[in-house]
């Protein structure tokens, strides 16, 4: 294994690692905080928290694991590999319906409903521009 793949591999296996850390200590502190306070709102945060870390460093982990591609893009190959589109109005539509959808939380259905529906066409919309390469 050559220097930079080394290096490489030692960076990955650190990500998930601070990731994992994190995530146990947090879940740690929501059980000390349950038993401190019987408080739900705060240790609920705090499970979310843990949870959100957790999930990042099993997903590292995994890509770690997961072998490397043994196709080389040479002259006149298509990459492989995930398209995002350069020029979309889509991420925009994306962010505006879902802060619709989610003040709807706040302030009431009829917010939220046409937000999730907006939400839901403009995902849509993104995934089939990203299937339609120019």
């Amino acid at each position: 294994m050559s220097a930079p793949a080394q290096d490489e591999q030692r960076d990955a296996t650190t990500q998930w690692r601070i990731f994992v850390g994190v995530g146990t200590f947090i879940a740690v502190i929501g059980v000390v905080y349950w038993f401190a306070s019987y408080e739900v709102a705060g240790t609920t945060m705090l499970a979310l928290a843990s949870a959100l870390a957790l999930f990042c460093g099993v997903f590292l982990r995994l890509q770690e694991r997961r072998p490397a591609p043994a196709h080389s893009a040479g002259p006149g190959d298509v990459e492989d590999g995930p398209y995002l589109p350069t020029a979309s109005i889509w991420p925009f539509a994306i962010g505006l319906s879902a802060a619709l959808a989610l003040n709807g939380l706040v302030v009431g259905w009829p917010y939220a409903v046409p937000g999730a529906a907006l939400l839901g066409l403009s995902v849509v919309g993104w995934v089939r521009q990203g299937r339609h390469r120019a």
